[in-house]
């Protein structure tokens, strides 16, 4: 299970150095806009929310596929208990044994699920990269510009991909990671 949460997290630092944080500074890039001398005073909260958009229903969305890998370790691990403990209140040892090689399976299976769970996270978020001109590593490279609200930007709360929708405001980023056990 260490292995699995590792690799997780490590899934985790990469979606967020490589698509999370562009996404989100050019989304913070956008709001300041929204600030800029002539911007309509009364318009601002709801210009912060249309440029803060894609970067909360990113961050939402990695967060459901996090969801969904705990989600399937969770089902392995219940599959493995009622299928080797039954109803017993007292474990045996080789019951114990064989609880420990089948949970160990299960999270060999959602390691082997990480890639595929990576490379649809980055195709349907890829849409909403920042164009690499503009942003590299976290920091803004192009004179800053005040940039339309509606260009580029997600309508409705939909995700890429026909995914459907998401709430346009999220939890914190993947900071909130499901706990894989350990």
């Amino acid at each position: 299970m260490d292995k699995l949460q590792s690799e997780v997290s490590q899934a985790t630092e990469k979606l967020d150095e490589q698509i999370l944080g562009p996404i989100q500074g050019f989304a913070y890039k956008n709001a300041s806009a929204c600030f800029m001398k002539g911007s309509p005073q009364g318009n601002r909260q709801s210009c912060v929310e249309r440029a803060m958009a894609p970067a909360s229903q990113a961050s939402s969305y990695v967060q459901q596929e996090m969801n969904m890998l705990s989600e399937r370790l969770n089902r392995c691990a219940q599959t493995c208990q009622d299928d080797i403990l039954g109803f017993s209140n007292s474990p045996s040892t080789e019951q114990q044994s064989k609880m420990v090689e089948c949970t160990s399976q299960c999270a060999s299976k959602c390691s082997a699920a990480i890639p595929e769970m990576m490379s649809r996270i980055v195709s349907n978020l890829k849409p909403l990269l920042p164009p690499t001109s503009e942003f590299t590593q976290g920091t803004i490279l192009a004179a800053p510009q005040v940039p339309s609200m509606g260009g580029g930007m997600m309508q409705g709360g939909m995700l890429p991909g026909g995914l459907g929708s998401m709430p346009t405001s999220a939890p914190g980023g993947v900071g909130n990671l499901p706990n894989l056990g350990s």
